[in-house]
């Protein structure tokens, strides 16, 4: 298990975090081409997604405008922002390297297929009358990648961190997804019409991008209001996308790491799953969620941060920092809670922990 953890585990994570961050991110742009398409909004509303990503201050190091074209550049193709779709496709196929010796040659192939084909796409592919269809190919490629990653993976310890890597991104970026209405009423600077919550058509475009519609209409039989869609997609423990779902999961997998895996020091990580399933037990009491809904996503990103960064402390040969070192952090103008600040930064922007320069460059087994 120690050698496993000094030259694979975190490499592990962040293939299966970049990996499903690619799809979400993909994601999150159609759902603005599909909203954008045909609105009367001027292109500049594309402007909500860099908030969404703390990403102001990097943007404006590139770009004077957050226009739809400079939006889709920073997120599609821009390689000096770590948190784009080129970058981060880029940093799964670098940790699938180092990991050539554990995984099978079909996974392999498909990483880098993956990141070749995107990486030549036509300048055209990234306008804002394409990047529908090319978020789309992102989406599949992605789902093929964790399909083979799921199919062909041995079930060790390796495959934990694996999976621990994808729920955390997959939560995160479920919470995100969900906050996409508030952002873009923050962005207008008014509410819609009528209620501003109650958008039949968002809603429907949302339960879409969470490739969960098909699934909410089994269950729930249509009724798409706000509430309703909402608590399906952070409650429902039958749907593989949900909040509670991935909780749930990585709560089992820490299980099943310290009871068959003899995995050590697994108790601050269990402490911190266990913060988690507090607040969504006590979301899910809320009869006002929907109109907190900002609020608990703030929540359940920063708990995520904290998970993220104790299993980097526990796991990863990554030092925790001394008291002196960890500085207030809020989001949003929200006072809160205290972690590190190089943490803090990476979990939100995609500017993640590279094995290269965390623990994997103190192991002999980095690539």
């Amino acid at each position: 298990m120690t050698a496993l953890l000094s030259r694979y585990a975190e490499s592990m994570f962040w293939f299966g975090r970049y990996t499903e961050r690619a799809a979400c991110l993909a994601r999150i742009m159609e759902v603005q081409a599909s909203l954008s398409r045909g609105s009367r909004v001027e292109s500049s509303n594309w402007s909500w997604i860099v908030r969404l990503y703390d990403d102001s201050e990097r943007f404006a190091q590139s770009y004077a405008l957050a226009d739809s074209r400079s939006v889709i550049r920073f997120y599609a193709s821009d390689r000096e922002n770590p948190g784009s779709i080129i970058s981060t496709i880029h940093a799964a196929r670098e940790n699938a390297r180092a990991l050539r010796a554990m995984i099978s040659t079909d996974l392999w192939l498909q990483v880098n297929s993956f990141y070749n084909r995107f990486r030549n796409l036509p300048e055209q592919a990234h306008s804002e009358s394409r990047i529908a269809q090319t978020a789309e190919m992102v989406k599949k490629e992605a789902y093929a990648q964790l399909g083979v990653a799921n199919a062909t993976l041995y079930r060790d310890a390796a495959w934990h961190f694996y999976t621990f890597g994808v729920l955390i991104e997959r939560a995160d970026q479920m919470s995100r997804l969900l906050d996409v209405r508030f952002m873009q009423l923050a962005g207008n600077g008014a509410a819609d019409d009528g209620d501003p919550l109650g958008d039949f058509g968002f809603w429907s475009v949302l339960l879409r991008s969470a490739a969960s519609q098909q699934a909410f209409l089994r269950i729930v039989r249509g009724h798409r209001e706000p509430a309703t869609v909402a608590r399906f997609l952070i409650f429902n423990r039958g749907l593989p996308r949900s909040i509670s779902y991935c909780v749930a999961e990585l709560e089992h997998g820490i299980n099943e790491l310290r009871s068959h895996f003899e995995a050590r020091s697994t108790s601050a990580a269990h402490q911190q799953i266990d913060v988690l399933q507090q607040s969504l037990a006590q979301a899910e009491q809320d009869p006002r969620l929907v109109e907190r809904l900002h609020e608990f996503n703030d929540t359940v990103q920063k708990q995520l941060i904290e998970l993220s960064s104790e299993f980097a402390y526990t796991f990863f040969d990554v030092q925790r920092p001394e008291p002196e070192d960890i500085v207030p952090v809020s989001r949003d103008g929200e006072g809160g809670d205290q972690r590190p600040s190089q943490h803090s930064k990476e979990a939100k922007s995609g500017d993640q922990i590279s094995p290269q320069s965390q623990s994997q460059s103190q192991s002999q087994g980095s690539a």
